[in-house]
């Protein structure tokens, strides 16, 4: 039975409010978890150092917080590892492998990770090429750190050669380490419109690591319950699997930036009800 616990607040919709704000607001709340983006202005890993990290980590803890999945930005910044450009692929690589050294200092086991955009007059078969030896090169750090790699799936308007469950399936085996897994996004798969929940438990089995538990019409990125997605549906999936991961909760619309809160407190109340 999924339990309260396994719900992940996190810091996207909370830009316009310091850090500390944020991991004080989620554990006022009464969260235990965290998805912590790693971005500016939050936490930009180019401007923290080690130490930095290490003081970050001192910060979570003392409020009664863990990190369960850190998540580079990766949609707007130039990063893609499925890049034609040999050299884009190497610095996207490298960006990877300093956030899976970063989430072992913040004690956190899941570095989210994407393809990055695909151009459509690019081959198809090189492109997943490009980003299959990338995700291998990706997973040696990772094994190293034994940090795990939910690939996440985009929708058609990013990538036309990973956005599906079969998509992540397929790379998991190709790759094949133990730490490559596969994320969930229930406002993605229903923008995208091809797959269900169900399909993704199906396609992922045991590799389904990481959900991002969202709202949308599609699209939007919403509390649950304020969109016209069935969450209901998609949690008693969950539930049916004995699902042990997180929910993460990716609140990406601007209607949240000015009262982050608010929108945290409205989701908690909804699992609060659907849970009992």
């Amino acid at each position: 039975m999924l339990q309260l616990s396994q719900v992940a607040a996190a810091n996207y919709h909370y830009k316009r409010y310091s850090l500390d704000y944020f991991l004080d607001s989620v554990a006022r709340l009464g969260f235990q978890n965290i998805e912590l983006w790693a971005s500016g202005p939050h936490f930009h890993l180019d401007y923290f150092t080690m130490d930095d990290i290490k003081q970050l980590n001192k910060k979570i803890k003392e409020r009664g917080l863990k990190t369960i999945c850190l998540t580079p930005e990766q949609y707007v910044y130039p990063v893609s590892i499925s890049h034609p450009d040999p050299e884009y692929r190497k610095q996207s690589i490298e960006y990877f492998r300093r956030h899976i050294e970063a989430a072992s200092l913040l004690e956190c086991d899941r570095v989210l990770v994407t393809t990055g955009i695909a151009y459509l007059d690019a081959d198809e078969t090189e492109a997943w090429k490009w980003c299959r030896e990338s995700l291998s090169e990706i997973c040696k750090t990772a094994e190293i750190e034994r940090v795990y790699l939910p690939v996440e799936a985009f929708t058609s308007f990013t990538t036309h050669v990973f956005n599906r469950a079969e998509h992540i399936s397929r790379m998991i085996r190709e790759v094949g380490s133990p730490y490559l897994k596969g994320l969930a996004d229930t406002d993605v798969m229903a923008t995208t419109g091809k797959d269900t929940i169900h399909d993704f438990i199906k396609e992922l089995g045991d590799h389904l690591n990481h959900v991002h538990f969202v709202d949308g019409n599609p699209g939007g990125h919403l509390v649950p319950g304020e969109g016209q997605l069935n969450m209901i549906e998609a949690l008693q999936a969950l539930n049916d699997i004995d699902y042990k991961g997180y929910l993460g909760l990716e609140l990406l619309d601007r209607r949240y930036i000015l009262d982050p809160e608010k929108a945290m407190r409205d989701s908690l109340a909804w699992f609060e009800k659907h849970l009992s």
